[in-house]
């Protein structure tokens, strides 16, 4: 997250006993188990909005998958709970008991990785799919039918003045129309990606953001 984020999770081991942030709404707010990401939400973005965000990413040694969870869960339900969630282990930091292991003889197979290509798109925007919890998703639709605006651009609307500002309005990348279309049909499910063998292979534990090639 943001720098003066890191700085507070930075604190010593007895950040949790000396913590003050409190529960201040009565009930649950469904947000104890954010730690399964069994939603995607899948965007297109402009080049400029990529470039921002790896930047940004890299400087502060973070996951792009994992910066854009937290900002998400920071956007909807705010700084304070994210921070209790930290502090206590809970929602987007909880910690689920290991799976029992079960004895296993079947033989495994190792399967090639595969990248996703969409085409006619060009370099001016990058097509991605954000794996997250569905209840951050399903919180995001609701936001985005009270504006009466599909997901993605809610998303995009939301990720281009976190990174570039309020004064870059997200309708400036608008002009790539033919390229646009074919990323709004992709995000509609109208068109399909072609998979095909890559050798980039992600071996991280967290889930990465899936970039579609053009």
């Amino acid at each position: 997250m943001l720098k003066w984020f890191f700085r507070w999770k930075a604190k010593d081991s007895d950040a949790l006993n000396s913590c003050m942030l409190t529960s201040l709404y009565e009930g649950d707010r469904g947000i104890a188990n954010l730690d399964k990401n069994d939603a995607i939400i899948r965007l297109w973005l402009p080049e400029p909005l990529r470039m921002a965000m790896n930047q940004v990413c890299k400087e502060l040694g973070s996951m792009e998958s994992t910066y854009l969870r937290e900002f998400l869960v920071f956007y909807l339900y705010g700084i304070h709970d994210l921070m209790k969630m930290d502090a206590f282990k809970t929602g987007l930091y909880y910690i689920p008991p290991p799976p029992k292991l079960e004895n296993s003889r079947g033989i495994r197979f190792s399967k090639p990785s595969m990248s996703e290509v969409i085409p006619g798109l060009g370099k001016n925007i990058v097509a991605c799919k954000l794996k997250l919890p569905s209840k951050v998703k399903v919180d995001l639709l609701q936001l985005a039918n009270q504006r009466n605006i599909p997901l993605g651009r809610l998303v995009r609307e939301i990720l281009v003045q976190h990174f570039l500002g309020h004064t870059i309005w997200p309708a400036r990348f608008d002009y790539i129309m033919e390229e646009q279309q074919i990323a709004d049909k992709w995000v509609e499910g109208r068109i399909k990606s072609i998979s095909i063998p890559s050798d980039n292979v992600d071996n991280s534990t967290d889930t990465p953001i899936e970039w579609i090639m053009w």
